[in-house]
């Protein structure tokens, strides 16, 4: 029986044999929960839409959980009500589920739970999943919440308010968002959100080329030398690395030629860089189209002052544009004066995509 393709694309699925772990920025985040006081309860996992994000924090629970049972993790979906969704998913906990009724406490005024004869009604979310967190606390567990693509919205202001009580009041209760740079800038400087502005923050950068060419050399069954000019062409963009990989294992050929980096470039701008395009501002699409035409075929560098030179605002205002498309992931500085694109083939479809607006 074949084997099946083992690089998925699928939005947050991960596979072992495929993945590729950032151990330096996993154990940073273990370590710190793991500890008997940790310096921070919660952190923010930031970087471009494909980069990994998701994956990342899919497979940090699931080390987080192998090695201490302790744990308990619920992850959550930032368009909900989310401290009703917590209080839903941890009394839907089978150990946990049948303290609260030992203990008594009636959730059933907010629809969660049953009704309990004699028991404790509580009527406010935040109450409630205080209770909950108290009864953990008391069977020596923690509670690791997961929130993904995390933004400004009301109720994700809620939640860190509250999370930012119950942590004060030690219970046992951490965290972990992922969201994309502008999303999770413009929650750390929501108003009265001081508990955010101090929670450290993870970049999810490229994957190293190295480690990529290992998984193709291993997996696709290429020479090395193969494996790293194929590992080239992703640029340690996530997305584009199983991406790749799946395209490379279900072809005939299986090397990098025209066939393949086309199908890998039209995938990459229909279900990627598309959304990535419709949500800048006009003038951050105009300063990469600058960028794109100014684009050498044979270097991936270009000098800031031919931006300057291709457009009519002054320097200080181009200046302010690339260091607002650096923070978002979308383009680095090489060095001093010149800049160049994280995303691979991200000026090729720049040069399409600017006909559409």
């Amino acid at each position: 029986m074949a084997k099946e393709n083992p690089f998925i694309t699928s939005f947050g699925t991960i596979n072992d044999e495929t993945y590729i772990e950032r151990i330096d920025e996993e154990n940073k985040i273990i370590d710190d929960f793991n500890r008997l006081t940790s310096s921070s309860n919660a952190y923010m996992v930031a970087g471009v839409r494909g980069m990994g994000k998701t994956a990342f924090i899919t497979h940090l629970t699931d080390k987080i959980v192998e090695k201490n049972k302790e744990w308990i993790v619920v992850n959550l979906s930032s368009q909900n009500d989310l401290l009703r969704s917590l209080a839903a998913n941890l009394q839907a906990h089978s150990v946990l589920n049948s303290k609260f009724v030992e203990m008594k406490l009636d959730f059933s005024l907010l629809g969660i739970g049953v009704s309990i004869q004699g028991g404790t009604k509580i009527s406010d979310e935040e109450v409630m999943v205080r209770q909950m967190l108290t009864v953990v606390k008391k069977l020596n567990k923690k509670v690791l919440v997961t929130i993904d693509e995390a933004s400004n919205q009301d109720n994700m202001r809620k939640f860190a308010s509250s999370f930012q009580i119950y942590i004060r009041e030690r219970l046992p209760i951490y965290l972990i968002m992922t969201g994309l740079y502008k999303n999770i800038r413009s929650l750390q400087s929501a108003k009265n959100m001081t508990f955010l502005k101090r929670t450290p923050r993870i970049d999810i950068g490229p994957l190293g080329l190295n480690s990529i060419s290992k998984k193709y050399e291993k997996i696709i069954g290429v020479s090395f030398e193969e494996a790293v000019n194929l590992a080239k062409i992703t640029k340690g963009y996530s997305y584009a690395y199983s991406l790749l990989g799946n395209i490379i294992w279900d072809s005939e050929d299986k090397k990098d030629d025209s066939k393949i980096v086309n199908e890998l470039i039209d995938i990459l701008e229909q279900r990627s860089y598309d959304q990535i395009w419709n949500e800048l501002t006009d003038k951050e699409k105009e300063f990469l189209i600058y960028m794109a035409e100014a684009k050498n075929i044979d270097s991936d560098v270009v000098p800031v002052s031919e931006i300057v030179r291709r457009s009519n605002d002054s320097r200080a205002l181009i200046n302010e544009y690339r260091n607002r498309l650096i923070e978002n992931g979308l383009i680095y500085a090489p060095k001093h004066g010149s800049i160049a694109f994280v995303l691979p083939f991200f000026d090729e479809s720049i040069n399409r995509l600017k006909l559409f607006g």
